[in-house]
């Protein structure tokens, strides 16, 4: 799925925005912290799959309180109880009724209090190494002891007065300090809040106390306490004591060198058993995709022949050219990896579409490629997709003949009727894919000439499916050009 809009609500003069992703039966509210940014965090490919997932069980609505990443600077650092206002406002704008409320270190506290002062919305709590009750916030700290307090305390404020280094990322959690993350995490910080406002958030966090509300608070809530952290696991259990119905739960350690889309999978699976009362579903992560592979044909030989530089060029035009026909196709570039591409489509005529076009941009530009088409059951990896269906996908391109299209026969069946004509290639074993496969070349892709047609005339189903997302789209009149000059393209080769 693509990055979904922002939205801005007014909040006494400042604009508060959120991001609402899926369509579920069940409803999700996440309060990020600081350090969160809503457009950032679709950067990390493990986050963005943790939203694919999430929107297909649910709607999920991200915010960002006041001041912080998209939303309006403030001079002031919002209250507890502003906090919990502003949250239950932007339910009653998307018309969100009852939710399940995620909150992390410091957003928790203003969700126990929205949860105490209207059950009746809150479906249930996720609350993530949650502080209740900051260190300075009374001489007589609960599950806190002196040294834990100090560490703490020393360890925010060596970030914050270093905001924009990537420092807090080792306050979170140690195991994700690594060079990589934190220079990550200082783009996070330096993009959600300026120096100052991240230092009255500190000096805010420090003083919080909500210890009473949580005895008021009657939903169910999850509290989850990693131990690579420096929230104390006594106190992460005694905010689950103090409220009624609350859980505590410990997380595994975070592997060494994860990144922190990874290390977020682990409460991203609480916060879906808590919303949908069932344990993760491995096969939501699952579904039937087509594979499309291109790879450069005799890349070392062009390579000797045009020189370093100019291959350079040559590889970066046909990267440019292949993502553009993938675009406009309907499909997704997955990954680009050497001389080869590998992209996901819904379906089989889409991506032979893609092939077509691809095979002759690279002619236009000197490269002959070759491609490969599978339909099959696919995984979720991030922005990548796995399983058995890829590699199958990948075996079939390596048997295309330069400048050719092959396809494996669950292709060749789907399309049947399409217009499409193939020639069978014969049984082929393919590497470390069990069985003989029989293959096809692609031999013709049919499409339309003359003047665009009318739906009425319109005879394959690909050109109901461009027509029909054009009509969707009025107002991207940059796509729809390239979707009309690409077309244009394909008639001019086919006629010539």
């Amino acid at each position: 799925m693509d990055p979904v809009p922002t939205h801005y609500l007014d909040r006494d003069g400042a604009a508060l925005a959120y991001q609402v992703l899926g369509n579920g039966p069940v409803d999700v509210v996440v309060f990020l912290e600081i350090g969160m940014h809503l457009d950032l965090c679709w950067t990390d490919p493990d986050i963005h799959r943790i939203f694919e997932r999430s929107a297909a069980y649910s709607r999920t609505v991200h915010l960002q309180r006041r001041g912080f990443g998209l939303s309006d600077r403030v001079t002031y650092a919002p209250t507890v109880e502003q906090q919990a206002d502003d949250v239950l406002a932007i339910m009653d704008a998307i018309g969100m009724r009852r939710a399940t409320l995620v909150g992390l270190l410091g957003t928790a506290a203003p969700l126990a209090l929205l949860a105490a002062k209207a059950p009746e919305r809150v479906n249930g709590l996720v609350f993530y190494n949650p502080m209740f009750q900051g260190p300075r916030s009374s001489s007589e700290l609960e599950g806190w002891t002196e040294a834990e307090a100090a560490t703490l305390v020393n360890g925010y404020r060596q970030a914050f007065a270093n905001w924009g280094s990537g420092d807090i990322i080792g306050v979170w959690d140690s195991e994700l300090a690594t060079s990589f993350n934190r220079r990550l995490m200082g783009l996070l910080e330096r993009c959600s809040a300026t120096p100052a406002a991240a230092q009255a958030y500190f000096d805010w966090l420090l003083e919080i106390d909500v210890r009473d509300v949580l005895k008021s608070v009657q939903v169910p809530a999850r509290v989850l306490h990693l131990p690579s952290g420096v929230m104390p696991e006594a106190a992460c259990k005694h905010a689950a004591e103090l409220m009624p119905d609350g859980v505590f739960y410990e997380l595994d350690p975070t592997p060494p060198g994860a990144s922190i889309g990874q290390a977020w999978m682990r409460v991203a699976q609480h916060i879906e058993e808590v919303a949908t009362g069932s344990h993760h579903r491995a096969d939501l992560d699952r579904f039937l995709g087509t594979v499309l592979f291109t790879d450069v044909a005799s890349s070392t030989e062009l390579l000797a022949r045009v020189g370093d530089t100019k291959y350079r060029e040559m590889r970066a035009d046909h990267e440019r050219l292949v993502r553009l026909a993938v675009e406009n196709t309907g499909g997704r570039l997955a990954t680009v990896a050497g001389d080869g591409t590998m992209s996901v489509f819904d379906g089989p005529s889409k991506a032979l579409r893609c092939a077509e076009i691809v095979l002759a941009d690279a002619r236009e530009i000197g490269i002959e490629v070759r491609c490969g088409v599978h339909t099959g059951e696919l995984e979720r990896d991030g922005l990548n997709v796995a399983g058995m269906a890829v590699h199958i996908g990948a075996r079939v391109g390596a048997a295309a003949d330069p400048g050719g299209v092959m396809v494996s026969q669950t292709v060749h069946d789907l399309v049947v009727g399409s217009g499409m004509t193939f020639e069978s290639r014969g049984l082929h074993e393919l590497k470390g894919v069990p069985g003989r496969w029989e293959l096809f070349a692609v031999k013709h892709v049919r499409d339309q000439s003359g003047s665009l047609p009318s739906e009425e005339s319109m005879k394959t189903p690909i050109d109901k499916v461009a027509l029909t997302t054009a009509r969707r789209a009025p107002g991207l009149a940059r796509t729809a050009l390239r979707v009309v000059h690409a077309a244009e393209r394909r008639r001019a080769r086919i006629n010539g």
